[in-house]
C-alpha cells in the first residue's frame, strides 16, 4: 500500500490530528513517516540586519517547539518519525518534497494557521489535493 508518508506539520490542531492519523496508519502498515514544516518567506523588506536576525530567531524557536510537539506525539503513539523543515511557499514546497522524496501519500489537516487569509485564497490542503501526483489524505 503506502511505504513513505509525508505529513504537512505546522503545529496547529489540524496538523496534530493529521500527524496522529499518519502515525497510526504507518504503524499498521509498516510505513515510514516524515513530518515537514515549511517556513514562509518574509513578507516585507527588512530595514535592518537585526530585524532579519530577530525573524530567524523567532522561526528557529517556533520550529523547535513544533518539532518537540511532533516528537511527543510520535513517542505517545510508538512510531518513529523523521522531521524536516524547508523554506518556501507551503503548498508548492510540500508538493516538491513529496515528489523529490518519493513519498506515496501526503497527509494534511484540513485547516492550519492560515485563518481568514486561507479562506480567501484557498487552503494549503486544497492546493495540494488539486496538484499532487500521489494520494492525499485530508484529515478533519
Amino acid at each position: 500500500m503506502y511505504k513513505r508518508i509525508l505529513v504537512g506539520y505546522d503545529g496547529s490542531e489540524g496538523s496534530q490530528t493529521a500527524l496522529r492519523h499518519a502515525l497510526q496508519l504507518a504503524r499498521q502498515i509498516g510505513a515510514e513517516v516524515t513530518a515537514i514544516w515549511v517556513r514562509g518567506s518574509l513578507p516585507h523588506y527588512p530595514e535592518t540586519v537585526s530585524e532579519v536576525e530577530q525573524e530567524n530567531f523567532a522561526a528557529e524557536q517556533f520550529q523547535a517547539r513544533i518539532f518537540e510537539q511532533a516528537r511527543r506525539i510520535s513517542d505517545e503513539l510508538g512510531k518513529e518519525i523523521a522531521l524536516r523543515s524547508l523554506s518556501g511557499h507551503p503548498s508548492q514546497t510540500i508538493l516538491e518534497a513529496a515528489e523529490n522524496g518519493n513519498f506515496d501519500l501526503i497527509v494534511l489537516g484540513h485547516r492550519g494557521h492560515s485563518g481568514l487569509w486561507g479562506r480567501f485564497l484557498g487552503h494549503t490542503a486544497d492546493k495540494i489535493s488539486d496538484h499532487a501526483k500521489v494520494s492525499v489524505l485530508i484529515v478533519r
